[in-house]
Order: C-alpha cells, then structure tokens, then sequence
C-alpha cells in the first residue's frame, strides 16, 4: 500500500496546529506528519507534544537545527519515509479524498512524477474573520514547464510529489535557504527543468490560506522584483544547461522576458541581467495597458546593460 509522508514546517502557528493536522489524519494512505518547528516563540512546541501523544503512530515532531522555512523543510525530508511527498503549510489544510485521488492517478501513470488538483484560497482579515473564498480550477496542460515559467501560480498543498523527484530536488536544494521571494515557485519550477511529468486530476483538495490581506507585506515591493529577477536568472541558467530545442528554449525564455519587462515597469531602477530580443516577448503575460511603454522600457534596459558591461570590461 502506498505511504504518504507529509511535511509541514512551523513558526508561531500554534493556533492552526489541530486544525493542520485533522486535515492530514482524515487522508487514506497517510504514514507519518512530520512537524519540524522553526523556533516558534509562542505555544507551538506544547501543542505539537500533546497532539504527539494522543497520535504517537502518525505524528513526529522535531526542532529546526538551523533557522529558515527552507531548512525546516530539508529537515523535515531527511526524516521522512513515505513513498510520496506532501508538503503543507502549518495554517494550510487538505481536504478529504485528496490523497485517494491523487494516489489512484499515481497508480494509473506509472510515468509521472507530480500530481496537481483543484484548490481553494480563502481569505481572513485580524487572523480569524472569514472574508471570502476563490476556487481555483486548473487542467492538463501539455507544457507544464511553461506554466510555471509564466508563473501560472498553484497552491503547493494542492500537489503531491513522487519519493523520486523529491529526492532529486533534495539532491539540488531546491528548497533553496538563500532564496528570499518564490520559494514554493523555485521548487516546483526546479522539478519541471529535472524532467518531472506533471499530471492533472481534477477535484478540490485543499484549501491555501490568505491572512490579513490589507496588511503591507515586510519586504519592500522593489526589493522583491530585484528578488525575482535572479530567482528566474537561475531559471535561464538551467533552461540553457538543458540544452532545449531552439524553438522550445525561445518559448521560455520569452515568457521570463515579459516577467522581467513587468519587473522593470514596476521599478525602473532595475537592470537586466541579461540581454534578449524585443521579438522574443510573451505579450500576453503583459497587461495591455503596460503595452505602450514596453519598447521605451526595453531600450532603456537595453542601453543600461551594455553600458553596465562595458565599464566592467
């Protein structure tokens, strides 16, 4: 029978710590929760030892060793011995039947490596009024690589990872602890450029959590572009490492080009890491309003870059 380690990091959400973790004990195919708390500063480690203790079969907790959600998830990984891998939040839940959906698609497709379904976003304000929700319908797509590229976005609770791959994208740290903005987003796009065959099976599995959605995030908006520009940096460098066809590589790259066009739109203090063709531009990842200014933006970058290169040189 199919075994399912999930693995869910934790800082301060002892609050959503029961709620988590029913979600997981109600799934079949479920052999092991492995909590790993990243030196919470509230009760989380209390109720993490009580929910031990009423579950010892299923429920494993431990101690961040070094600081980081991104550590807390390689920890976590070294202690599991599932057959699949379900990462979760610690204020995310699943929904009943997710994993004898996705287990029975596993079994049906001996080839694939991921299984993504249907999820829902529900959105709190003051950490408990429930405000609204949006589903979110996916489907097959036969490029999934460039689905993630374009950064068309899922909830990573609503996949399910093959040992094989995860242990993969171990090997590599795609997990990465020096990534600050995109994690989830690394992760999964990483499994796409080792290969990994994605596979859709639909239904609503899991619900992605969105708290205080008035509030201004901590990292300065600006910083963050600059964040992204070298997480897809690192998506160029593997594109290229892979040695694509030429047609499939101009495809990916043009979407990562209208993500960095959008980038510099926002702010233009930025510069282009690398220089690519006006004509290799995927404009409908563009907003159309923005359409006017983006040959004064790409000739501005432009002549930023190889002014920039040429005082290095």
């Amino acid at each position: 029978m199919s075994k399912i380690s999930v693995i869910i990091p934790n800082y301060n959400c002892s609050q959503w710590l029961p709620k988590v973790i029913d979600s997981c004990l109600i799934q079949k195919y479920l052999h092991e929760i492995i909590i790993v708390d990243d030196h919470s500063t509230d009760n989380s480690w209390e109720i993490l030892s009580e929910l031990q203790k009423q579950n010892s079969e299923k429920i494993k907790i431990f101690k961040n060793v070094e600081k980081g959600g991104n550590n807390a998830r390689n920890y976590g990984f070294s202690k599991s011995t599932g057959d699949y891998i379900q990462w979760l939040d610690a204020d995310d839940f699943l929904l009943e039947g997710k994993f004898e959906n996705q287990i029975k698609a596993f079994e049906q497709n001996i080839e694939i490596s991921v299984v993504y379904s249907d999820w829902y976003m529900d959105f709190y304000e003051n950490n408990s009024k429930f405000t609204k929700r949006e589903s979110f319908n996916q489907q097959k797509y036969n490029d999934f690589l460039f689905e993630l590229l374009s950064d068309n976005w899922s909830a990573n609770n609503s996949y399910l990872f093959s040992r094989e791959i995860s242990q993969k994208l171990h090997n590599i740290k795609a997990w990465n602890p020096e990534t600050k903005v995109g994690q989830d987003r690394e992760y999964v796009t990483m499994a796409a450029l080792l290969g990994a065959k994605f596979y859709y099976t639909k239904g609503f599995f899991c619900i992605y959590n969105r708290w205080n959605i008035n509030s201004v995030s901590s990292m300065d908006f600006n910083q963050r572009l600059v964040y992204q520009l070298q997480l897809e940096q690192k998506f160029r460098n593997k594109i290229l490492q892979n040695n694509y066809p030429k047609k499939i590589r101009n495809k990916y790259f043009a979407a990562l080009n209208a993500h960095t066009l959008n980038a510099c739109f926002y702010n233009p203090k930025l510069t282009i890491l690398n220089k690519f063709s006006f004509f290799n531009i995927k404009w409908k990842i563009i907003h159309w309003k923005k359409h006017p200014f983006i040959s004064l933006i790409y000739t501005w970058q432009h002549l930023k870059y190889f002014t920039k290169n040429n005082q290095e040189e």
